[in-house]
């Protein structure tokens, strides 16, 4: 071997970038390169990169994510589907693997990119005078077991709570939760997306029914979940989107004395417009706790959340009554004090609620 041989040096594999790989995947799906975005997790073990696709109307999913799966499988890496704990038109998928040490997660969520938060800026002291930042908590999907009743008994007062009118127990969990004192809202199905998740239930409030129609559908749910102060939609990416359904359902929930806080489940949604129009007391979701159901994700999404409500004044964030975002919820909410203050959802209303 000659001593010019002997002085090759040896290549070093180049690791290739996350969110560059996505980007160009993304792109060749209709989805604009600026709507992908990216952030490395501190997690013991290999580093973690989160991939977050920001999908436009009309995106296809199942495409994108079968190209992204072959384009990470050509670059020596693997990508596998994964369940995502918040579906119905916002969650829309999620991918897990590892590419040259690294581990990726890439998320796909039916909500375009508008927000400033924790992920583009640092957010410093509350540039909210007089009461400070405020934080409203609603844990959805409620009704299914009487086992959250004990599970939120040593949680905060302030933390609200979502009941579904189509689960066997909507009516008993409603009382007890009712009787810790809790601010209660109806989780109301509504119609998705068809093939966004599952489907809403029997009872959901489907795009195309009349006036009285809807008015009866929500009737029944409220006789099912008494005492509620609110309704907020268990899916609902179709019917949120459809100026028909949400006036129809705006003009039910006028006089009833309820707010409505839309889940936002698509960025598309129309309920903000025919709520005030009809003089129905609002709330928008800022940002879901649990897409991903894993105690570090939900805890930096509880830390995007109080930045939020730093930055803008008030927010809401949506999770839901699982293990995880429970036992997250314990651990994290006695720390935050002095950063924001917790509250009840109807708090936050811009007037008072006729109830």
């Amino acid at each position: 071997m000659s001593r010019l041989e002997r002085r090759v040096p040896t290549p070093v594999p180049i690791r290739p970038q996350p969110v560059q790989v996505v980007r160009e995947v993304a792109t060749r799906h209709g989805c604009p390169a600026e709507a992908v975005t990216a952030e490395e997790v501190d997690e013991p073990g290999p580093g973690l990169v989160v991939v977050t696709v920001h999908a436009p109307r009309g995106f296809e999913v199942e495409p994108f994510s079968l190209d992204l799966q072959a384009s990470v499988h050509n670059l020596g890496g693997r990508l596998e589907p994964r369940p995502l704990s918040e579906r119905g038109g916002y969650g829309l998928a999620r991918l897990d693997g590892e590419v040259g040490g690294m581990r990726w997660r890439v998320l796909v969520l039916g909500e375009t990119r508008t927000r400033s938060t924790s992920r583009t800026r640092p957010v410093g002291p509350s540039q909210v005078s007089g009461a400070g930042p405020r934080l409203a908590i609603v844990l959805d999907d409620a009704g299914n077991s009487l086992d959250v009743c004990r599970q939120l008994a040593p949680l905060p007062v302030e933390l609200a709570v979502a009941v579904l009118p189509n689960t066997p127990h909507a009516s008993a969990v409603a009382d007890c939760l009712r009787a810790q004192g809790r601010e209660l809202l109806l989780h109301l199905p509504m119609q998705p997306i068809p093939g966004e998740g599952s489907d809403p239930g029997p009872g959901a409030i489907d795009v195309g029914l009349s006036q009285a129609e809807v008015a009866a559908c929500l009737g029944r749910a409220l006789d099912r979940v008494p005492g509620v102060l609110g309704v907020n939609n268990h899916m609902g990416s179709l019917a949120t989107a459809d100026a028909p359904t949400m006036v129809a359902l705006a003009r039910a929930l006028r006089g009833t004395g309820l707010f409505f806080l839309d889940s936002r489940t698509t960025p598309e949604s129309v309920a903000e417009t025919a709520m005030r129009e009809a003089g129905v007391p609002f709330l928008r979701r800022g940002l879901f706790l649990d897409v991903v159901d894993e105690p570090g994700a939900i805890s930096r999404a509880l830390q995007e959340a109080v930045d939020l409500a730093r930055s803008e004044g008030s927010a809401v964030a949506i999770g839901h009554v699982h293990e995880q975002t429970l036992t997250v919820l314990s651990a994290e909410l006695p720390r935050l004090a002095g950063r924001v203050t917790l509250v009840r959802p109807s708090t936050l209303l811009r007037r008072k609620l006729d109830r």
